[in-house]
């Protein structure tokens, strides 16, 4: 075989490799820049802390740093809608959980269709959680079933954003005591704590991270999931009861990652990869626990599906807001 011939064949096989795994040739290089990182809600909740300790790791993961941008408003309709409008880059994620998703369901003409969507990754669950005043007849579960059982007693207020409310809604729906209640949604958990603090609502259903700078002058009512909080943060909330321990169905609501649905499926795959190895950096996995919550990682080959299963879900507890 003369030398130009093996030198062609070389070439082709190079290039056979290199055509077989281009998703390994994006992993090593992406991402190219900085990634634009949506948070469809205000700064201070749940959301925008997990965003902002994303960001503390992302030049180490990415090789790039991490905007944040905050974009709330409309129980995060806005900014799932500036994502929308925005060019599939591959650069740009939303951070987001159910509260856009049933925000965008309850109206009429909706700024987008929630299905149409890329999902790289989940990565956490949240932990819906009741707090309230102490020394109330309504300071413990229940107290606070057998209040809304009593006729007599004017009903509670609980607000929070949709996603949360959807926690407590759902164990009262089973107890039949979901009309006891009056539901008010907030565009995020700040505004409904602000609102709590100033005795505008009875109840605000939060986050585990802000249960837990609430904990010390403030009664931890239920945790709506089957899920045990993180150490840290038991340590601070002291026993709550949970679904599981009830006997109630619980409500498990995700956090995800949401990616333009234009972008490259490739991109989209590499994100959520990347995304996993963000979330077991050292620095990032310490904060994380500081903040008393937990990961709860689903890659990018099971996120889509299960996506799609949130999103049936939402559809179901549609009528608790109508």
């Amino acid at each position: 075989m003369n030398f130009t011939r093996r030198m062609m064949i070389t070439a082709i096989g190079a290039a056979g490799i290199a055509f077989a795994s281009p998703s390994l040739v994006i992993a090593d290089s992406y991402p190219s820049g900085t990634v634009k990182t949506i948070v469809p809600f205000g700064a201070g909740g749940g959301t925008d802390n997990w965003a902002r300790v994303l960001a503390s790791g992302a030049f180490d993961v990415f090789g790039h740093g991490m905007h944040v941008q905050n974009r709330g408003g409309a129980d995060g309709t806005i900014g799932w809608k500036f994502m929308m409008d925005s060019k599939a880059d591959g650069h740009s994620i939303l951070l987001a959980s159910p509260t856009p998703i049933m925000a965008a369901l309850m109206e009429k003409n909706p700024p987008y269709d929630p299905a149409n969507i890329k999902i790289p990754a989940y990565y956490s669950v949240m932990k819906p959680t009741l707090v309230g005043p102490k020394n109330k007849p309504y300071s413990t579960w229940e107290g606070l079933v057998a209040y809304l059982k009593d006729n007599n007693n004017k009903k509670l207020s609980i607000g929070g954003t949709i996603t949360q409310l959807l926690g407590p809604a759902s164990l009262l729906a089973q107890l039949g005591l979901e009309k006891r209640v009056i539901l008010v949604p907030y565009s995020g958990t700040g505004k409904a704590v602000n609102d709590y603090l100033g005795g505008h609502i009875s109840l605000v259903n939060v986050t585990t991270s802000t249960a837990t700078g609430l904990a010390k002058d403030h009664a931890i009512i239920v945790n709506s999931t089957d899920l045990d909080y993180p150490e840290a943060a038991q340590k601070k909330l002291g026993p709550v009861p949970n679904a599981k321990s009830l006997g109630l169905k619980p409500f498990n609501p995700p956090r995800f990652i949401g990616m333009h649905p234009d972008t490259p499926d490739d991109q989209v795959k590499a994100m959520g990869e990347k995304i996993g190895e963000l979330l077991k950096n050292k620095a990032v996995s310490k904060l994380i626990a500081k903040i008393g919550e937990d990961v709860v990682y689903i890659g990018p080959d099971q996120a889509q599906a299960q996506y799609q299963e949130v999103l049936a879900e939402a559809k179901k507890y549609l009528p608790l807001f109508q």
